[in-house]
Formats: C-alpha cells, sequence, structure tokens
C-alpha cells in the first residue's frame, strides 16, 4: 500500500495527463462522429435536392420532345381508329376509301383569340409542313376551326368560334342535318339550326361532322346540346350547344389533310347557284 501511495504521489501528474488525454479522445470521438453523423445527413438532403431539381429540368426539356412523340402517335392512332370504326368487316378493302382519304399534321398552338367576332388560332405549322389554307383543324375530342392563311412556318385558322363560321352537323344518333354557328355572344354557347322538330333531340346529345365538305372527316365529335326551344311560328327547333372540346384549354391540334380536296374544290367551281 506504501508502495502505491509512493507511485501515486511520485508520477500523480502524469496520470493525471494520461486520464485527461482519455477524456479528450472519447470526447473528440463522440463529437466528431456526431457532426460526421449531421454532415452525412446534411449531404444526403443537399444531394437529394439537387437531384430532384436535376430531374425536374430534365422532365421540362424532355416535354417538348415527349409532347411530339405522343401527338405523332395520336395522328396514327387517329387514322387508324376511324379507318377500322367504318370498315371492321370487310377486311379485303383497300385503304384508299371514304375514311382512308384523310391524313393528319399535328401542330402546336402558338396564339389562341377568344373574345372577337371572328376568333383565330396560330398554329406552328406552314407550307414546309404542306399545310394549305382550307384545311380543317381537330383535336381528338373535336372540330377547333379551318385554315385561311399560311406562311412558310406558321398557319391561322378561322375558330369555330366566329361569326363567319358555319359547320355542317348531324345528330350522332338520329342522323338529323342541321348548322352550327355561332352569334358572337358567349363563346361558350354556339347554336345548331336547321334542325326538324320531327327529330327527338334530347339535352346532352352529340352532334358530329356532316361529312359534306372536305375540310372534315365525318363523325367528328362537334357540339353537345345544352339547351331546345320550340316555335310554333316554324318548324325547326332552336338548339344551344356547347363545343365537345374546351378550346380555350387546348394546345395540341390536328391539320386535317384530304387527298381528295383538289378534286372536290376544283368541282365546286361549277356549282350552280339560285337566286
Amino acid at each position: 500500500m506504501r508502495n502505491l501511495l509512493y507511485l501515486i504521489s511520485r508520477f500523480h501528474l502524469i496520470m493525471l495527463l494520461l486520464i485527461l488525454e482519455g477524456i479528450a479522445i472519447v470526447s473528440l470521438r463522440n463529437h466528431y462522429s456526431y457532426q460526421d453523423a449531421m454532415i452525412t445527413t446534411m449531404s444526403s438532403n443537399i444531394s437529394g435536392k439537387i437531384m430532384t431539381t436535376r430531374s425536374d429540368i430534365m422532365d421540362y426539356f424532355r416535354m417538348k420532345s415527349e409532347n411530339k412523340r405522343l401527338a405523332a402517335e395520336n395522328v396514327a392512332l387517329l387514322e387508324q381508329i376511324k379507318y377500322v370504326s367504318i370498315y371492321t368487316n370487310d377486311t379485303t378493302l383497300a385503304k384508299e376509301s371514304e375514311i382512308a382519304t384523310f391524313t393528319y399534321i399535328p401542330a402546336k398552338i402558338v396564339d389562341n383569340s377568344l373574345t372577337e367576332s371572328v376568333n383565330y388560332l396560330m398554329l406552328n405549322k406552314g407550307l414546309a409542313d404542306n399545310v394549305n389554307k382550307g384545311q380543317g383543324v381537330i383535336t381528338l375530342d373535336g372540330v377547333v376551326g379551318i385554315i385561311t392563311h399560311v406562311s412558310d412556318n406558321f398557319a391561322l385558322a378561322m375558330s369555330v368560334i366566329s361569326t363567319k363560321s358555319r359547320i355542317s352537323v348531324k345528330h350522332k344518333k338520329l342522323g338529323a342535318f342541321g348548322n352550327l354557328t355561332w352569334d358572337g355572344r358567349d363563346p361558350f354557347t354556339l347554336s345548331i339550326d336547321n334542325v326538324s322538330k320531327t327529330n327527338p333531340v334530347a339535352v346532352g346529345d352529340t352532334f358530329v361532322t356532316a361529312g359534306y365538305s372536305s375540310f372534315f372527316p365525318p363523325d367528328i365529335p362537334v357540339a353537345i346540346v345544352k339547351k331546345i326551344e320550340q316555335d310554333p311560328s316554324t318548324s325547326f327547333l332552336y338548339i344551344d350547344a356547347k363545343l365537345s372540346n374546351r378550346i380555350d384549354k387546348i394546345d395540341y391540334v390536328y391539320i386535317v389533310q384530304s387527298k381528295d380536296k383538289p378534286q372536290i374544290d376544283s368541282l365546286m367551281q361549277y356549282k350552280p347557284t339560285f337566286n
């Protein structure tokens, strides 16, 4: 015991230094372990945010090419669906037939007016893309308008929401024919006239393209009946309708190309008029 006390009294400073160094090492180890964990956590959060931002940026730039790809796919599907819906029972029929005479060019709307008496949409396709005056413009949900002016890379289409627009339509189920017009007031309410009272038209019914012209293929959705009135002084119904698509909400459209349009247009100039 005496020897132990002697050693402690002689080397107590060295022993105290060793004890303090041990405490310091443990303290430093715990301290840096915590800092290391904090740094790792912060690094993970920052890295995650950077990767998320990078992914969002990449998605944004990919969106343009993805939209183009989807538009091209929709064109192919639109042509196939229209052909199959008419000719499902005749697999030997050549595709150079009624529906197959129409092809489609995808285009993006770069400007769209709704507040004028005659409204226009500007499209990012023109003569360089085989777009010409007199071609119809549609979406998968309905009719949009007709091309009226074309430059090399852009085209103007007169919207169906125009006082100068007149689209031949027919009742989807009854086959009753009429004309879709707009009076220049509410852009979301159009009129369908020349439909006989003998046709049991109801609210919610759909009118489609009549297929009389080279502007649009037959049976493209056009409008849905909102309100019906009867005037005893006439034999026709007064029909208020809304478009089957929302022209104020669309970004992409399809320009209709008819292989028969040149022949039809050349013959129409000889159509007699009666006064």
